[in-house]
């Protein structure tokens, strides 16, 4: 995850109230890449390479922009804003409390396996 990006994403979805940014944010934190999925895509239709800078950008923007009609109060806005970036701080820290512990890098050396007879 790009620390600039997401720093950008959490502003812009606490102060405000963007429930895209904060989805942003949320899919960076837990590891799903929503650019590279949309750049496959684009990869997969054979588009040129400034869509793939351009596109993204466009998308993002006009979901922003939308995001006001679809939910026109900004209370609401700003429950689901803040309630996407909590939820998924608190996903992560469950996901890493919960993880296995992994374990520790053995340094003895693999014997070496030959298919001579002799031995």
């Amino acid at each position: 995850m790009n620390p600039i990006s997401a720093s950008s994403w959490l502003w812009r979805a606490l102060r405000g109230h963007s429930v895209t940014f904060a989805a942003l944010f949320a899919c960076s934190l837990l590891g799903l890449s929503v650019f590279s999925e949309f750049r496959g895509l684009l990869d997969r239709i054979d588009a040129p390479w400034y869509v793939w800078l351009l596109a993204p950008i466009v998308l993002v923007s006009a979901l922003a922009k939308k995001e006001q009609e679809w939910i026109p109060d900004a209370r609401k806005r700003l429950w689901w804003a803040r309630g996407l970036v909590i939820g998924s701080i608190v996903a992560v820290i469950l996901i890493a409390s919960l993880a296995p512990e992994p374990k520790p890098a053995s340094h003895e050396p693999t014997p070496i396996r030959t298919n001579s007879p002799l031995r």
